[in-house]
């Protein structure tokens, strides 16, 4: 239900604005301008972006993910920008995150609330690598899976239920975080303990 050309267009038309907003003769920064037009692009979604320009006898261009640009002389290609990518097909983008997804185990939900997983996600800005955001949250879900002292989502369930339990519960723990984009096809990494 997210037109993601939305974003594309707000994105450019706040780059336009960011321009248009400097002195005739002042010096063009394309990656600060690039990165002022991000921050006031309010629409969910997510883009790459290439802009160029020529300063002087040189051209300077700011590229993010897996648009390009490809300079020929005399008819011979000289130069491609490198595209930027977590993997193939996974390019870096702009964006305004679309969701991101936490599923695991019991392993992982017994020793984690969600609002301990939530101070994770806001600890890396939700910009992390998956496979790093995947191992920080199984590790301190392993941690406190053996602590004595940690009042464990497991320990407050056993309480309600009038069983006593004092700290995490040891267990498999496995987790699973993706991030939903449009038009990316949903990146998942595992790892489990």
């Amino acid at each position: 239900g997210i037109d993601s050309g939305i974003f594309a267009r707000e994105l450019i038309s706040n780059y336009l604005t960011a321009l248009r907003s400097l002195k005739p003769q002042g010096d063009v920064n394309l990656k600060k301008i690039l990165l002022k037009a991000h921050s006031k692009t309010v629409a969910l979604g997510s883009s790459t972006a290439c802009v160029v320009t020529l300063k002087r006898d040189r051209l300077c261009y700011a590229n993010v993910g897996d648009s390009s640009f490809m300079v020929f002389r005399g008819k011979r290609l000289v130069y491609r920008s490198p595209t930027q990518h977590s993997f193939f097909n996974c390019p870096f983008s702009l964006g305004n995150w679309g969701d991101i997804v936490v599923a695991g185990t019991d392993g992982l939900f017994d020793n984690l609330f969600g609002s301990e997983i939530e101070e994770i996600l806001q600890e890396t800005e939700g910009r992390s690598c998956l496979q790093d955001l995947a191992w920080t949250i199984a590790t301190v879900a392993s941690m406190n899976s053996t602590s004595e002292d940690y009042d464990s989502p497991f320990a407050v369930a056993a309480e309600s239920a009038g069983i006593e339990h004092i700290g995490g519960k040891v267990d498999d723990i496995i987790v699973i975080v993706a991030v939903i984009e449009l038009y990316h096809s949903p990146v998942a990494l595992c790892y489990g303990y």
